[in-house]
């Protein structure tokens, strides 16, 4: 946990009218490349649409958040993406250029000049953005082999194999923590790479973590066989609701029933009803919560404004973690979490810190 003396921006919701605003910059964007838009494809056209609509619920989240980097981050991302599409090289400028000739013409006076900044100093960043992604599985890394084996494996559709490369690791006598710190985060966060390459399809994407599911549920036999002395603390781990990446919690949640706390895992895309609901029921010490998309950090805060508001759960530390973390170090504060840790485990040691039992 990043100890920061400097005041926090205060997390102000905006709310935008993405949909109206995508759409006059998707209009604009079409009048701009007629001929491009004329010979496009109908899934060309419709990654376009999507495409607006990426940017616009970034800088919205960054005009929440007073900081760029979110949309920053995005339009990177973005620019490696278009680029595996085989995108023009211009084409992530030429979005950005366009949303900001609507910003300046329809965006309300309250954000406008604040979101013309953020646009700008996105498009600075893009000229200096890399146009590939290196792997995340390094060649020096413990077990190295093991995870370049066990996704090739997947890739191949060999689920059996699959399994057998993490079943063999585990009897040789491989921690259950290093084969998931040392392996399968690795080889999820290599999915996705490949993915955003556009080297895999997002059937073959669905089909890797449903194997990386296949063979955690394998280990949890291991998991109950290593479980240190009972803590005396519950765990409630979730992804948010509509939040659809949901491995990164699960694991998490396991790290902290190896160290002793009993946790309950409610899995991808809980409803913040449903999920206040099973923090007062368990009387849970911890909420932990991921999120993956930016697009979902107004529900994080929702969802801990809630926790904050219930006398029954006021009291409950406030766990957050996820890649928009990574990107905005202050971000956890700005929500109003207690903590935020971005591996599982930092995440158990930041927790026991906070209740004085490292």
């Amino acid at each position: 946990m990043t100890e920061v003396e400097s005041p926090v921006h205060v997390y102000n919701p905006v709310r935008l009218d993405r949909e109206n605003l995508s759409g006059k910059a998707l209009e604009l964007w079409r009048e701009k490349n007629q001929k491009a838009w004329r010979n496009a494809s109908a899934s060309q056209k419709k990654s376009v649409s999507e495409d607006f609509k990426g940017v616009t619920d970034s800088l919205e989240v960054s005009l929440s958040t007073g900081n760029a980097a979110l949309l920053i981050d995005h339009v990177r991302w973005l620019k490696v993406f278009a680029s595996s599409r085989h995108s023009p090289n211009n084409y992530v400028s030429s979005l950005l250029t366009v949303l900001k000739t609507v910003i300046e013409r329809d965006l309300p006076a309250d954000h406008r000049a604040e979101a013309l900044t953020m646009v700008q100093e996105s498009a600075m960043a893009l000229v200096r953005a890399p146009g590939t992604v290196p792997s995340f599985i390094g060649n020096e890394a413990p077990q190295t082999a093991l995870a370049h084996s066990y996704i090739e494996a997947l890739l191949q559709g060999d689920r059996d194999r699959a399994t057998l490369i993490i079943d063999n690791a585990a009897g040789s006598g491989i921690a259950v923590k290093d084969l998931y710190l040392n392996i399968i985060l690795p080889v999820l966060r290599e999915t996705g790479r490949l993915w955003q390459l556009q080297k895999i399809t997002v059937a073959q994407e669905h089909y890797v973590s449903a194997s990386v599911l296949l063979a955690i549920s394998r280990l949890h036999d291991r998991i109950l066989a290593m479980k240190a002395k009972s803590r005396n603390r519950t765990l409630v781990a979730a992804s948010v609701a509509n939040e659809l990446h949901d491995i990164g919690i699960r694991i998490v949640a396991d790290f902290f029933e190896m160290d002793g706390w009993s946790t309950y895992y409610t899995g991808a895309n809980t409803p913040v009803e449903s999920l206040l609901a099973m923090v007062r029921d368990k009387k849970a010490d911890v909420l932990a919560i991921s999120v993956t998309m930016t697009s979902h950090i107004p529900v994080v805060h929702y969802l801990i404004r809630s926790i904050r508001g219930d006398p029954r759960t006021e009291k409950v530390k406030v766990l957050v973690g996820g890649h928009p973390f990574r990107i905005a170090p202050l971000l956890w504060k700005q929500v109003g979490a207690d903590a935020c840790a971005l591996d599982p485990d930092e995440t158990v040691t930041t927790i026991n810190r906070l209740f004085g039992t490292e």
